[in-house]
Order: structure tokens, then sequence, then C-alpha cells
């Protein structure tokens, strides 16, 4: 038996014996929370953003992990890259109506998605020039570094991964199966 006082033992959360985490992306204090409550924190929570960036991802109006997993441009250049994955030189049909007009200026439409994810950020169309020169400040230059860029796809991952967690304790899980059971 612990010689620890009733009201310093932690109370179980059914979860003990689990073992994933995401140490090295989040703060110390927060690497105990849900996924679901680290999603509506500020970016701050992700370890690695200091004041600058914080202030620099304020001023592009990303505020929260959830607002950093959702920028557009974020979004746009993940697609661009993933698909470039899949892309052959020179193997398009000349038939071909495939197009990502709106994702990119127009000088770009034409190109590869390969030459679109070597380009910088600013072939993307609707791009703001501060925000371009924000995300320099960040090593952010080119569309591919931007679909690479770590915190957003931590921000990513998090959100992602909190649609699949259970946030019920055990007995609050057997609880709801009981109460279902009589209705």
């Amino acid at each position: 038996m612990s010689d620890e006082p009733e009201a310093k033992k932690a109370k179980p959360t059914g979860w003990e014996d689990h073992k994933l985490n995401i140490s090295e992306a989040v703060m110390k204090a927060d690497e105990g929370r849900f996924l679901t409550d680290i999603a509506k924190d500020p970016i701050r929570t992700l370890q690695g953003i200091g004041p600058k960036a914080d202030s620099v991802l304020k001023e592009m109006n990303l505020k929260t992990i959830e607002d950093l997993a959702t920028y557009k441009y974020f979004l746009m250049s993940r697609a661009l890259v993933t698909l470039s994955e899949t892309e052959v030189a020179g193997d398009r049909p000349t038939t071909s109506t495939m197009n990502v007009d709106k994702a990119v200026d127009k000088d770009m439409e034409a190109k590869s998605l390969k030459d679109i994810c070597a380009a910088p950020t600013e072939a993307l169309e609707g791009l703001a020039e501060k925000a371009r020169v924000l995300l320099e400040e960040l090593g952010v230059k080119t569309v591919g570094d931007l679909a690479n860029f770590k915190y957003c796809r931590w921000a990513e991952a998090i959100i992602e991964a909190a649609k699949y967690e259970e946030t019920k304790t055990k007995q609050e899980r057997k609880t709801a199966a009981a109460l279902a059971k009589l209705s």
C-alpha cells in the first residue's frame, strides 16, 4: 500500500496499459491530455513553436492547432505533393482535362505537378504576398516546403487522430452500455 495521501494518488483512467504518445510534438504539460482537447489549443502547444513562429502564424490568422491543420494553402500543397509522387513525365494523354488551375497562378497552370511543388509558395493562387514573406520567415519557401511543414503536419495528424479517440473512461463506457440495455 502506498504512503501517499489519497488526494495525491492518481485516479485510474482506464488507459494505463496504453503506450502511444506524442511527446516530441507537444509541450510536456500537454502530453497526457486528450487529442480532442489539444486540437483546440493555441499553436504554442506544439513543441518548437516559440514566440517568433507564434507571432508569424497569428499574423496569418492561424491561432489554434485546428487552424494550422486546416490551413487552406497547406492542404492544397499536401494534395499537390502527394499527387506529384504519382506523376510520370511525358505520360499525360493528349485528351486529358485534368488540371489544378484554381490552385495555382496562371503562369503555373500548364506546369507539371513536380514543377509546381518546386515553385515558390507565391505560385499558389490567392496566397498573399504578406503570407509568402511570413512563411519564408519560418523557412517555408516552396510549395513542397509548405506541404512538409512539420507543424502543419503534426496539427493535421492530431486533428485526424482525434476523430478516433475514445474520451469516455472504462467506467463511463460500462455505464453507458448498461443504460443502453435498459432502453
